[in-house]
């Protein structure tokens, strides 16, 4: 009777171009997973506080830790956090639904909150190298968020990362080095020492570059400045450039639209 109710799911996720799920995820065996061979996250949906983990390598378990939990096979050493703190979440969100698109390697959240629509679009660049969260909504002025990224250390908080140049959070421990690049469309930002809010916008975009040599990423990088320009972004123009790039690069590498061709792509 179990595998009778089994079967046809798992040929639906075989054949589909995308898997749904009508709420965030109740467990990590169930984040949506997302990699570009060398830097990889998995994303719960959460509408209140969203934990990002970065991993930079992963180990290929054949055995899941839980049998009662397979998940996703997906495991490896985390070298940082990102967290995104949606700053309205004493609203109850409605209408939610998480998404992963295996045709084109992209998550995407939607729902509604406080009489406004959102849509949160995150994937993993492989010819940019960036992990990019594109947050939007349809009611101007009703996105408010705070970003912060940390180091994993020994210690358990972690080494916190700090404002650089007012839109940057910048993060070095041993050899491992972050930086995270926080672009409004319309307001302004409002950087801490630690973290960088937004409050009473339309539409943002959060990019982080992750090494293990500092060197490379002390500044937007210059492949970026031909779509955007040099001092002031253009945040629009950004988004789309980086999406099209993704998009391109992800079909031509992977053509199998599938869950096990997804997983499969975001482990090389």
């Amino acid at each position: 009777m179990r595998w009778t109710v089994l079967l046809p799911l798992l040929c639906h996720f075989a054949m589909a171009e995308e898997v749904t799920f009508p709420s965030p995820s109740p467990s990590p065996e169930l984040d949506l997973p997302l990699g570009n061979g060398a830097l990889f996250t998995r994303i719960s949906g959460d509408t209140k506080y969203e934990t990002f983990p970065l991993f930079t390598d992963l180990a290929k378990a054949e055995q899941p830790a839980d049998p009662e939990k397979p998940g996703l096979n997906f495991t490896g050493t985390s070298r940082a956090v990102v967290t995104l703190d949606w700053l309205d979440d004493k609203v109850p969100a409605t209408n939610y639904q998480r998404r992963l698109n295996f045709a084109d390697g992209t998550s995407v959240i939607t729902f509604q909150r406080g009489g406004a629509g959102f849509t949160w679009t995150t994937f993993i660049s492989k010819p940019d190298d960036l992990l990019v969260l594109h947050l939007r909504t349809d009611k101007p002025g009703s996105l408010n968020f705070r970003v912060e990224l940390a180091a994993k250390t020994r210690n358990e908080n972690g080494q916190r990362a700090k404002v650089e140049d007012r839109r940057i959070l910048a993060v070095q421990y041993n050899d491992f080095a972050a930086r995270a690049w926080v672009y409004p469309m319309e307001s302004e930002v409002t950087p801490g020492e630690n973290e960088i809010t937004v409050k009473g916008e339309g539409e943002a975009l959060i990019l982080l570059a992750v090494t293990t040599d500092a060197t490379k990423i002390p500044h937007l990088p210059d492949r970026l400045k031909a779509l955007a320009g040099e001092d002031h972004p253009d945040t629009f123009a950004l988004w789309t450039g980086l999406l099209e790039r993704h998009r391109e690069a992800y079909q031509a590498a992977n053509k199998a639209a599938t869950l096990a061709g997804h997983l499969d792509a975001v482990r090389k």
